[in-house]
């Protein structure tokens, strides 16, 4: 089939628009392809088709549906949060992870990536530090990427969204040639993402050895245009052997205020970055699998502030190694692993410090901090997860030790009971710890330090009484231990504390007629423990014989969960064999702006959203297709907690997307 999906008829688009979770297979949970019905965890796909035909271009805005998911638009981008924690997500693609160790705000899951060669995504609620390791804290989204077996032919795209005057291109190619098969796409986005202007142009002289004089400081300067750039390819020899790799780049200035609006400063990030990695598979008898994957990963991101840009790098060499050995006659399934994993980092980061107290007219000698950490860490892992059918159950164990050069030594472990009561009901019972790698800034002050751990319990039920209805619901109950949390304003992370957070996710799917979908999604959750507490050093003191005296002083802010309560609400009318209609309705309840010293925190409204589209195929001539997406139709212009005060919300968007496949 041309320029479409191997084996995927027309007809089933609609379906998956909602119902993909329950055709799709996932291999994330458990390390072998299963439906997310019968994983050990609480999973869920997302098909290209589901994403594609409800506008959804940008993983965030993928999981923004999700149960338990929030994205937070910031300044420089957004911040997923999970269950109430925020940066807790371990992003990964083609099982390559996405951010860095250190830089827990680093997410390309913007415009950074695109979803063009994008097959699926693979979606597990829950610690998963068992099979991914440190940082897959809340839980795990992979991206998959297509191939030439399930992508055959050529499909060229073009994009134009406003506001902003975003325009976009992309191209697929793929063919299956039998013994072997091959993918490629690229893809390019150019557009306004800030429509706000500098006030503060210039700050850090040429030398590094102060601000330049106040006189020089201020002027007008735009944002400017940001930038994207995707390429990905890859090659199989039969099943057994596949090469892949990705070539990313992008560019996103923003402005920035202070909490008083006194200053507006233009900062940009720069993320270029890219792997190649290698898949074997070797079959040594009919119970016996071995299997192989290694990678090479670099990204070195950049960060302008004002007019001093500060340069990182993080390189990752990876291999693993895993058996799958299957007993009893196949009702038992032992995967064990071996893993090294060298990670070499150069990274900068900024002291603590409030930056626009640094632009005061008055100081004149003094620039923020910057400290560079120079940083190798090894690690060496061994885990193992042994699945066992009993009756209507399926049982599952799984045990990692992972040994740190750098930080302490981590040992995670989960069960699993899935019971499978009817062919209309199944339960999961689920329990589960993962750990979170420590902030560059524990480093600055740490040796060894400890990491973050969550332990979690949950419970999900799944009920599919008819083909045209289903409802599956989950209660969790998390622990967060040693929990720190990382502060602009104060050098250092917070002490260490407790956190307990619990709440509930529902998803329903109804089909009242063959061509009308309705889908509810809601998450409601709330957590318990102490206020983030952060010790500074408020004055110091030179006595007469040179000896420093500190005088500490302590602050204090609540816990970020983000908001406590999030609907969504969609439909899909398929009117016509040639013309889909969709909307959606989305809530999220107030946010708060969080900052030490701040006698009260402001908060931020609740907000509803209004969104639609239309899907028209096989416009003039068969294979091209017209798709029209309109965001936020109220033009609702919330507001949301920014980094030093609230930020508005851009209002009204719309885009046309055009493809054609052939």
């Amino acid at each position: 089939m041309k320029g479409a999906w191997a084996e995927e008829p027309f007809d089933d688009g609609t379906m998956l628009l909602f119902v993909g979770e329950n055709i799709e297979l996932l291999s994330i949970a458990s390390r072998r392809e299963e439906t997310p019905a019968r994983a050990p965890a609480v999973a869920q796909v997302i098909s290209r088709d589901d994403f594609q035909k409800r506008g959804k271009d940008t993983i965030s805005r993928v999981i923004s549906g999700v149960p338990g998911f929030y994205t937070a638009k910031k300044e420089w981008g957004e911040q997923p949060y999970l269950r109430g924690m925020p940066n807790s997500i371990m992003f990964l693609y083609d099982t390559v992870p996405l951010g860095s160790e250190l830089a827990k705000s680093l997410h390309p899951i913007g415009h950074e990536l695109s979803l063009a060669p994008v097959k699926q995504l693979e979606i597990v609620r829950g610690p998963s530090s068992v099979l991914w390791g440190p940082d897959a804290l809340a839980g795990v989204v992979n991206v998959v990427p297509l191939s030439g077996k399930d992508f055959q032919g050529g499909e060229a795209g073009l994009l134009y969204e406003e506001p902003g005057s975003h325009k976009g291109a992309y191209f697929n190619l793929g063919q299956d040639f039998g013994t072997w098969d091959a993918f490629f796409s690229l893809s390019a986005r150019k557009g306004q993402e800030e429509d706000a202007k500098a006030t503060l142009v210039s700050f850090f002289d040429s030398k590094d050895s102060g601000p330049v004089p106040p006189g020089q400081r201020m002027g007008s300067k735009k944002a400017g245009d940001a930038n994207y750039f995707d390429s990905y390819a890859r090659i199989n020899l039969g099943e057994r052997i596949g090469l892949s790799g990705r070539l990313a780049g992008s560019s996103y200035p923003y402005i920035i205020s202070s909490h008083d609006d006194t200053y507006q400063w233009r900062e940009k990030v720069s993320l270029p970055m890219g792997y190649i990695k290698l898949d074997a598979d070797h079959e040594i008898d009919l119970k016996t699998q071995l299997r192989f994957s290694g990678y090479f990963s670099r990204m070195n991101p950049q960060h302008e502030i004002v007019d001093k840009t500060v340069r990182q790098k993080d390189e990752t060499y990876s291999g693993e190694l895993l058996l799958d050995r299957s007993f009893f006659e196949g009702l038992g399934l032992l995967t064990t692993g071996l893993s090294y994993k060298r990670r070499q980092t150069d990274h900068t980061v900024l002291s603590g410090v409030y930056v626009p107290g640094f632009f005061d007219p008055e100081n004149e000698s003094f620039v923020p901090d910057f400290n560079s950490i120079e940083f190798t860490n090894n690690i060496w892992s061994a885990f193992a997860q042994y699945t066992h059918k009993l009756g209507d159950f399926d049982l599952m164990l799984g045990l990692r030790h992972d040994f740190h050069q750098q930080y302490k030594d981590s040992l995670s472990y989960n069960a699993a009971i899935v019971w499978s009561y009817s062919p209309e009901l199944s339960l999961k019972l689920l329990y589960g710890t993962s750990y979170r790698s420590p902030y560059a800034n524990q480093l600055l002050v740490e040796k060894k330090p400890d990491m973050e751990k969550s332990e979690n319990y949950s419970l999900q039920a799944i009920w599919e009484p008819t083909p045209s209805f289903s409802l599956n619901s989950t209660l969790f109950y998390n622990r967060l231990s040693n929990h720190v949390m990382e502060n602009l304003f104060i050098p250092g992370v917070s002490s260490p504390n407790r956190q307990d957070i619990y709440g509930i996710e529902a998803k329903a799917l109804y089909r009242p007629l063959d061509r009308l979908e309705l889908e509810l999604g809601l998450s409601l959750l709330d957590n318990r423990g102490p206020d983030e507490k952060y010790r500074y050093i408020e004055s110091e003191v030179i006595r007469p014989d040179g000896s420093v005296v500190y005088n500490w002083a302590e602050a204090a802010h609540p816990y970020d969960a983000g908001p406590r309560a999030m609907l969504d609400l969609a439909a899909a009318w398929r009117v016509h064999d040639r013309l889909t209609v969709h909307s959606s309705l989305e809530y999220f309840s107030s946010r708060k702006l969080i900052y030490p010293w701040a006698e009260s925190f402001e908060k931020a409204s609740g907000a509803w959203l209004l969104n639609a589209g239309l899907n028209l195929h096989d416009v003039f001539t068969p294979g091209l297709d017209v798709d029209l997406f309109f965001r936020n139709i109220t033009d609702n212009r919330y507001e949301t907690p920014g980094t030093y005060k609230m930020i508005n919300d851009r209002g009204f968007s719309g885009a046309v997307n055009l493809r054609y496949s052939f």
